[in-house]
């Protein structure tokens, strides 16, 4: 069992960990030992030189918990629904490191547009227009790019259950740009 480790310590491990999974795609971390190995060696480091006492610690263990702890749980995904506008690849909300995020596959691909932004709506895609989409719908960003992989944060005071869409919609022209059901 490892003893918990300082606040401080705890962070940091769980960013670094966290950051080095992004850019694994978190299948490189679960097959590579010598990374569990690096990774329990640095954790018993930090532990041992706040004071801490580690008991039962072994590599695969000390990684796996650290795993356990920053895997992303989808709760919901699917398909962009193909629009005028070519709004194509797919998405999903998972919670992750205690934040629920909507994240975008690398595949995601639109069209190019002024003032596109992000929301999550109440109503289902096909039942919006442009006129109609902003209806009940809260606002989550600003589009971050018209392809490739992204994450947005949906804020804590917002519960998904209460959605039906997501949106991607052109406020300056009141253009629903597409969408996708929850």
């Amino acid at each position: 069992m490892i003893a918990p480790l300082p606040r401080s310590a705890a962070k940091f491990f769980t960013r670094w960990v966290v950051r080095f999974d992004r850019q694994t795609r978190e299948t490189k971390m679960t097959q590579s030992l010598k990374f569990k190995s690096h990774l329990a060696s640095a954790i018993a480091a930090v532990a041992l030189s706040s004071g801490v006492v580690l008991t039962s610690f072994t590599p695969v263990n000390a990684a796996e918990t650290i795993q356990k702890m920053t895997m992303a749980e989808t709760a919901h995904s699917g398909d962009f629904v193909d629009s005028t506008y070519g709004i194509k690849g797919q998405w999903s909300i998972v919670r992750d490191n205690g934040q629920t995020v909507l994240r975008f596959s690398d595949d995601f691909k639109t069209k190019n547009g002024p003032d596109l932004k992000l929301f999550l709506s109440p109503n289902k895609v096909a039942d919006l227009t442009g006129k109609t989409a902003l209806d009940q719908a809260v606002r989550l960003s600003v589009l971050k790019s018209n392809k490739g992989a992204q994450d947005y944060i949906i804020p804590v005071t917002i519960d998904v259950s209460d959605f039906g869409s997501i949106l991607i919609h052109c406020e300056a022209f009141s253009v629903l740009w597409g969408g996708a059901d929850i």
